[in-house]
């Protein structure tokens, strides 16, 4: 143990003398059991599949929800079903909409009289029978009345209500978008209060996948890069990367917005790989990849010892390597002792 600590010291010294470069001679190479390999080039990549679950987007999902308290008496549509815009996915009775169709039919009536009255007022002030206040004034009723009378007639629009729907106590309720069933979250002759959820709907035509990955592997995915769903051939584009990992599987979730779905659906396991042409794309041995710092690293020869080179790691198996980075075919990267480099490296503040 001492030795080898006294060996740790006197490489760390050296490595300090020449900077950025680890600067080891041929003893200290032997005693660290360091062996180099020349990386293969690689025109093209073929990354290892991972599993993805089919969701929808984010912004391509809602509910659909009661515009009013009452009973569910039909929900014709099903889990999986595509819509229409425009197509009534439920429909309710309502006690409480008969009287919002009487207030609006007051309403109606309020407006028009005020209206008429501000009519009459304003001919009155031309004819100099009345003051100008009362004329004002008749004008503001009339404008009260009609903003009245237009907030009932949005509410009822936005509920899908007509007049003789509300004099039946019928609420009907329409996709406002074509769109597929995910959930129906009610059920027939249920009760429901107004704003509670009938329906989970969403847009099929905007898909994402959704992958976890390992924390090692995911620090190589980069928004904007494209993933291919195996068999089918579907792209996906990365566009969101997680944040923070999970505490139980120490993976890390990443999302890629699917270029048309095809004949994916919702909730449906696939694989997805990066295949892609790679510029400086190298195979080298698995042992060959270090990680530090949230980067990827190997080891290079150099004429006075090795240089830690930054690579993307495009694939990784138990015993191969894919990487992208600045090697040429001259270079030998360390296939073993790369454990005890990169102590060394690290040992002169190499981040």
């Amino acid at each position: 143990m001492k030795t080898v600590f006294v060996l740790f010291l006197f490489v760390s010294c050296a490595v300090l003398a020449q900077g950025t470069d680890i600067a080891l001679d041929a003893a200290q190479i032997g005693r660290l059991g360091i062996r180099h390999q020349a990386p293969v080039a690689s025109a093209t990549v073929a990354a290892a599949a991972w599993p993805a679950r089919v969701v929808a987007s984010a912004d391509a999902e809602w509910v659909v929800t009661a515009p009013a308290g009452g009973v569910v008496v039909r929900l014709p549509v099903t889990e999986g079903q595509r819509v229409a815009a425009n197509t009534v996915v439920a429909e309710l009775r309502s006690a409480d909409v008969p009287a919002l169709g009487a207030m609006l039919a007051q309403a109606r009536a309020q407006a028009a009289l005020a209206r008429s009255n501000s009519e009459r007022d304003r001919t009155l002030h031309a004819e100099g029978l009345i003051a100008e206040r009362r004329m004002r004034e008749s004008d503001s009723a009339a404008t009260q009345a009609d903003a009245a009378l237009g907030a009932l007639q949005s509410r009822m629009r936005l509920m899908g209500v007509s007049a003789a729907d509300a004099a039946a106590g019928r609420v009907t309720v329409r996709a406002t978008a074509a769109a597929t069933v995910l959930e129906r979250m009610v059920l027939p002759g249920q009760r429901v209060d107004e704003a509670d959820a009938l329906l989970r709907l969403a847009d099929a035509s905007q898909l994402m996948l959704e992958l976890n990955l390992p924390v090692a592997q995911a620090q190589d995915v980069r928004e904007g890069e494209v993933l291919v769903v195996e068999g089918s051939g579907e792209q996906a584009r990365v566009s969101q990367l997680g944040w923070g990992a999970s505490d139980a599987t120490q993976t890390v979730r990443i999302r890629a917005r699917l270029q048309g779905a095809g004949a994916l659906r919702p909730g449906q396991w696939v694989k997805a790989r990066r295949s892609e042409a790679a510029a400086h794309a190298w195979r080298v041995p698995s042992a060959a990849i270090s990680h530090s710092a949230g980067k990827t690293w190997v080891f290079a020869r150099t004429a006075a010892g090795y240089r830690a080179v930054e690579v993307r790691l495009l694939s990784q198996s138990a015993g191969q390597a894919s990487v992208s980075g600045a090697l040429d075919a001259t270079d030998e990267v360390v296939v073993a002792g790369v454990a005890a480099l990169k102590a060394v490296w690290l040992g002169h503040g190499a981040e």
